[in-house]
């Protein structure tokens, strides 16, 4: 069945304190010891740990049992966020806040708030990226080993994708008669980075 709409629950289990990984402890090798230096000296470690922790009432890092993968994955995508929605008045009032020898810094950072991703129109639409899938294309959504979708292009649109924080292609597949949700859904939409050409259309 395929596993793109589900989400899976997995029993809480305890998660231990947060703790910033002694370079001695991880690796013996200079290199690493200087790459977890770095994650230390830029916060990434602290970002880690408290991605694996954090809990409020519309998430529980503990309940979901977050694999050290995705929270690296959440944490790129965190900084990716913050990167393409940088803001003049925030980086202000940051910086006054470092540079303010009476001011409490730690306080200050904490009551500022980012600015929510953009989520206009590209002013350059639509002279954006080209699709890569036509309409009638045969697709499929893309499997990490496991039973997934397929079926025909009928439509595309151009929509914000929130996993890439920017606009992106986002294609109408009606499902083949033997595709496995084809027994409750006879069309699905799907990113245009989640598919790929089934076999038929790449030996063409």
């Amino acid at each position: 069945m395929p596993n793109r709409s589900k989400t899976t629950r997995l029993w809480c289990r305890q998660t231990p304190p947060c703790r910033t990984p002694s370079p001695a402890i991880v690796s013996t090798g200079t290199y690493q010891a200087g790459y977890q230096q770095a994650l230390a000296d830029f916060a990434i470690a602290d970002l880690l740990c408290r991605l694996k922790t954090y809990s409020d009432a519309s998430f529980d890092a503990a309940w979901v049992v977050i694999k050290t993968q995705e929270a690296e994955t959440l944490a790129a995508s965190l900084i990716q966020t913050l990167t393409a929605n940088l803001d003049g008045k925030l980086l202000a009032a940051y910086l006054d806040a470092l540079r303010s020898s009476t001011l409490d810094t730690s306080n200050a950072l904490s009551s500022l708030q980012l600015p929510p991703p953009a989520t206009d129109l590209p002013t350059t639409f639509p002279d954006v990226e080209m699709p890569r899938f036509l309409y009638g294309d045969r697709l499929r959504w893309i499997s990490n080993g496991e039973i997934t979708d397929w079926g025909i292009a009928i439509g595309r649109f151009y929509s914000f994708a929130p996993h890439r924080c920017c606009w992106h292609w986002c294609y109408l597949i009606w499902l083949d008669a033997d595709s496995p949700s084809a027994a409750w859904v006879q069309a699905d939409i799907a990113w245009e980075d989640d598919l790929e050409p089934t076999v038929a259309e790449e030996t063409l």
